[in-house]
């Protein structure tokens, strides 16, 4: 059996990865650091393509955003590359990710941007992944200030909720003369 590593760890490797991942998970800090070094290894060779040192540099940027490093210099030098759409769209989908495993704005400024880049270069199955899970996740209030990480499966679950109770806030039409303090 073959385990697949994560999609961080692929791009720390300078592999491919398809634009429908989630690339947000949360790392703790050792292991951000340990891919960090994992990076550096494969980026002083210097025989990486443009497509693998994309991926270097874009795995670097996860790396130094879950350390609490600045990360909007490096976003802006990967925007600034020459690339194509998938590597733009993968940089925005990222970065959208990321923000928005701390429910942080701009998160749907990338993330939209990011799917209106790839659209047209994802499968079929993939494009309706990405759209179902933004579509969820849209569900989530959004803050200026950082708020405490969440890996995926947790901000899909907290959006099915949020997603529930709204819906059952929504249905609810008030009866003339009733008491309303607990309905929102």
């Amino acid at each position: 059996m073959v385990i697949q590593a994560d999609p961080v760890s692929r791009l720390a490797q300078g592999s491919q990865v398809s634009l429908a991942c989630w690339l947000g998970d949360p790392l703790d800090v050792p292991r951000a650091q340990q891919l960090s070094g994992v990076v550096r290894e494969r980026t002083r060779h210097g025989r990486n393509s443009g497509a693998e040192l994309f991926n270097l540099r874009l795995a670097e940027l996860i790396c130094r955003f879950w350390t609490g490093g600045d990360i909007e210099a490096a976003y802006e030098t990967l925007s600034a590359l020459p690339g194509d759409d998938r590597q733009l769209a993968r940089l925005e989908l990222c970065y959208g990710q990321l923000f928005m495993a701390r429910r942080q704005q701009p998160a749907w400024q990338h993330l939209d941007r990011g799917f209106q880049l790839a659209a047209n270069l994802l499968e079929a199955e993939d494009y309706f992944r990405v759209l179902g899970r933004h579509e969820l996740l849209r569900q989530i209030p959004l803050q200026s200030e950082a708020g405490a990480a969440a890996p995926l499966d947790a901000l899909l679950r907290e959006a099915r909720v949020i997603a529930r109770l709204r819906g059952s806030v929504a249905k609810h039409e008030p009866v003339a003369g009733e008491h309303r303090d607990t309905l929102g």
